[in-house]
């Protein structure tokens, strides 16, 4: 099966790696020499969120240049659209529900 090749390959390499860190483990520096860290559940998602972010701000640029393209490709200009949107406000406003003609304020009785 294709799973225990690749399992099979995974274990190789961390074979061939250890059999390196063995052989290199005698001629490295103690402060070159890695270090076994322990961590708690809660450092875990600290380090994974943290690692997110950055991976999240590295693939923005390229999500931008592939929106840019798709713009591009409709006929869309991306930079003048920025600026529209910068530009554009939101604002609430008021409307009646029904026309001033409809609403009768004196009684007739």
């Amino acid at each position: 099966m294709a799973g225990d090749q690749d399992m099979s390959g995974w274990t190789d390499l961390l074979h061939s790696w250890t059999k390196l860190l063995e052989q290199a483990a005698p001629s490295r520096s103690p402060a070159m020499r890695l270090e076994i860290t322990s961590r708690n559940l809660d450092q875990l998602e600290a380090l994974s969120k943290k690692h997110k972010a950055r991976t999240l701000r590295a693939e923005a640029p390229s999500r931008s240049v592939a929106a840019t393209r798709l713009l591009a490709r409709e006929g869309i200009n991306a930079n003048q659209l920025a600026r529209d949107l910068k530009s554009f406000e939101l604002k609430t406003t008021f409307e009646d529900i029904f026309p001033v003609e409809a609403m009768d304020l004196e009684d007739d009785n």
